[in-house]
């Protein structure tokens, strides 16, 4: 039960000489005597209270009905109406329209890499509902250029295209132009430079819309834009690009094929001739936590539903799931074991301890390093000693992750931990409440008290696994799976968390790593009752 009282009785009425009755607990109006008695308390099913019955006084009306759905735990299985958890049972409550859908717990991501010229392609056969059509997609970016994440190209010279794309300020665009479409253009004064979320994005048009106001529409996490620099508004019964028989592409410009999309799309949906909102494909969790959902509508003739989830091959991770077979060319997706493995279980669900959001490398922390691949691959030492810690710390627990050496330069790299409450200049791990291992020399440094011989030397093609074990206070770091030794950790500052943490030595030469949270599969087994670092595993 969740304590609270419903469908209580209306208060009956007493002709004279009398008070009318009470309403019963859960809404029930109180009766009336030569008054109007009082209405049934609205979203309970309450009872109204009478009136005398004299004829002189209407009676009052019963309270609207509410509906309540209950199944047994504390995690929470589907969306709809207010969710409450008491009593080991998760409660639905509606009190209005509604309807249950299950919450999808996702297992897969695809990641596009920019710098491989990842991709997709598709030429419709058929021409599908150029008016009306919704796009929804999940999205965890690398910010900061200019990357498209859906649109076609219908030739001419340049001007009839259609595009939807973060662009390089991290606003986000939709734009539609040429003979086909007229015109129309919207750009966020929203950013989405957080590295480390995964976005919920829905663009849903409708040109046949009266309200000009209406004919397009984009939510983010279930919340819709109002704010845009630019908004441009479509012509009213225009055709846009979109769903026509000229070619598409999911993750770069489809003209071209520049301004590549860097980072990782889940749970990608085509509508064909219907605009949706974002309730559509998803809900608040019990936490306020905007999840998806199961999608239960139909499609239309291009619609289609990219989960990514077919890892068999590159081809089958570009099919439809739709059932209208509209599959999708994949191009520069490897599926190859190591740094280039581009089907990830970073997801934004808690679906398990090896599906879940997992930690990047910062890309906003020190301007001197260039992420790139996702935010798993890094240069350092662009000019200056350089740190890229993760996004996501931890004070408590066991982890592992590893790092591949990309590319050597002069005077090495230094991988271990360093503690979030430090000032920039001191994130490093090779300085005081830091901890590291050097690859030129073999060293560790621990609270920035000086190198000492430690481990065996690495470099270019070596895989170096980092285990964090906060109750036993070590640090442990392999070399191509033979563990180098245990160290002991720094003291942890109060109200601080460990990072993993990776820094160049000097100013002197630039240093190229790929790091591995467990996103994808690691080299080597990690100890045994170590995890990988995600939201999942975090107490």
């Amino acid at each position: 039960m969740d304590g609270n009282y419903y469908a209580g009785g209306g208060g009956g009425a007493c002709r004279s000489g009398g008070t009318g009755g009470s309403g019963g607990n859960g809404g029930g109006g109180a009766g009336g005597t030569a008054v109007q008695g009082t209405a049934g308390t609205a979203g309970t099913g309450g009872g109204g209270g009478g009136s005398d019955s004299s004829g002189s006084v209407a009676g009052a009306n019963g309270g609207s009905g509410i509906v309540i759905i209950r199944y047994a735990g504390t995690t929470q299985l589907m969306a709809g109406g207010t969710v409450t958890v008491a009593n080991n049972t998760v409660i639905h409550t509606f009190t209005n329209t509604g309807y249950l859908s299950p919450l999808k717990l996702l297992n897969g991501s695809l990641r596009f890499r920019a710098s491989a010229g990842a991709y997709l392609n598709r030429t419709p056969g058929s021409t599908g509902n150029q008016k009306t059509w919704t796009v929804s997609f999940w999205c965890k970016r690398t910010p900061g250029a200019n990357q498209d994440i859906f649109g076609p190209y219908y030739g001419g010279d340049g001007t009839n295209e259609s595009q939807m794309y973060f662009r390089s300020d991290d606003t986000f665009q939709v734009y539609d132009s040429g003979a086909v479409s007229g015109y129309m253009n919207y750009i966020t004064t929203q950013v989405f430079r957080d590295a480390a979320a995964w976005y919920h994005i829905v663009v849903a048009c409708d040109t046949t819309q009266s309200n000009a106001a209406n004919r397009l529409r984009i939510y983010v996490n279930g919340v819709q834009v109002t704010s845009f620099s630019t908004s441009q508004i479509q012509n009213q019964n225009n055709n846009t690009g979109w769903n026509g028989t000229s070619l598409h592409r999911i993750g770069c410009y489809a003209r071209n094929t520049t301004q590549y999309f860097d980072g990782y799309l889940a749970e990608f949906y085509n509508i064909d001739g219907q605009a949706l909102g974002p309730n559509a494909f998803g809900a608040q969790n019990q936490y306020g936590q905007w999840q998806p959902i199961a999608y239960r509508g139909s499609y239309g003739i291009n619609g289609f539903y990219l989960p990514f989830s077919n890892t068999t091959s590159t081809t089958t991770l570009g099919y439809d799931f739709s059932n209208n077979n509209n599959n999708w060319t994949t191009n520069n997706i490897s599926l190859t074991t190591g740094v280039t493995y581009d089907a990830m279980t970073d997801v934004p669900t808690l679906t398990s301890a090896t599906a879940a959001n997992y930690p990047v490398l910062n890309p906003l922390f020190d301007s001197s390093v260039s992420n790139s691949n996702g935010n798993l691959q890094t240069v350092l030492g662009t000019g200056s000693i350089s740190t890229v810690p993760a996004s996501m710390g931890f004070t408590s627990g066991k982890y592992y992750c590893e790092v591949t050496y990309v590319a050597t330069g002069a005077n090495g790299l230094t991988v271990g931990l360093t503690q979030s409450n430090l000032s920039t200049a001191n994130q490093y791990n090779w300085s005081a409440g830091g901890i590291g291992y050097r690859s030129s020399n073999g060293y560790s440094n621990t609270n920035g008290a000086g190198q000492v011989a430690y481990g065996a030397t690495w470099t270019t093609g070596d895989v170096i696994g980092i285990a964090v074990d906060t109750t036993a206070n070590t640090i442990t770091f392999y070399k191509n799976g033979t563990s180098q030794g245990a160290l002991t950790l720094p003291t942890l500052t109060t109200g601080a968390s460990w990072l993993f943490s990776f820094s160049n030595i000097t100013s002197a030469g630039t240093q190229t790593m790929a790091a591995n949270f467990g996103q994808q599969p690691f080299a080597y087994t990690p100890p045994t009752g170590f995890v990988a670092l995600n939201t999942y595993n975090l107490p």
